[in-house]
């Protein structure tokens, strides 16, 4: 595999998925249904992500920043990427499980547990659908390292946004009954 090829698939491949998300939504009547009828639910998780990045390029710039005015400009340059990727991955990873949920409502799927902690939540009555793909790459890139700088920066509210971030799914499946 070249670097071209290895390129295409770290990159390329998870924005061609996103935008076949996208388009899955739009000509699914079923996907697009289940979200309308969850718009209630899904308001303040959206709200979250948009919230996350921006948290992660606020402390881009402020971990990158410091007092060196090089670096400063560097950040600020680079920080509208962070904004973009981090709100890219977290609504592809987000979405992607969503649409599972909603193929396996439609598909009349008992729920089943795959591993232990599905176990444990499926026995309370919790069913989180299987885990969605994750571009392990980009979610390195745009969710781990900024979310690092912020801990660094603020470490108080990179643990809160853990904690919601962990929350969010299993409070939505909690209330998608």
């Amino acid at each position: 595999m070249d670097k071209a090829q290895i390129a295409q698939s770290l990159f390329l491949d998870p924005f061609n998925e996103g935008m076949n998300l996208v388009r899955r939504y739009q000509d699914g009547q079923g996907f697009r249904s289940y979200v309308k009828e969850r718009t209630a639910l899904l308001a303040p998780i959206g709200l979250l992500i948009l919230f996350t990045s921006i948290a992660f390029a606020g402390a881009l710039v402020m971990y990158l920043g410091g007092t060196r005015s090089f670096l400063v400009l560097l950040s600020m340059v680079i920080a509208p990427f962070v904004l973009i990727g981090a709100l890219f991955v977290q609504a592809y990873i987000f979405v992607s499980w969503l649409e599972a949920r909603a193929l396996a409502l439609a598909l009349h799927r008992k729920p089943r547990a795959t591993g232990p902690l599905s176990a444990m939540l499926l026995k309370h009555g919790l069913d989180m659908g299987s885990m969605p793909r994750v571009p392990w790459v980009l979610a390195g890139l745009f969710i781990v390292l900024p979310l690092a700088m912020l801990w660094l920066v603020a470490p108080q509210l990179a643990l809160g946004l853990v904690v919601l971030h962990v929350a969010a799914p299993i409070v939505f499946a909690r209330l998608d009954k």
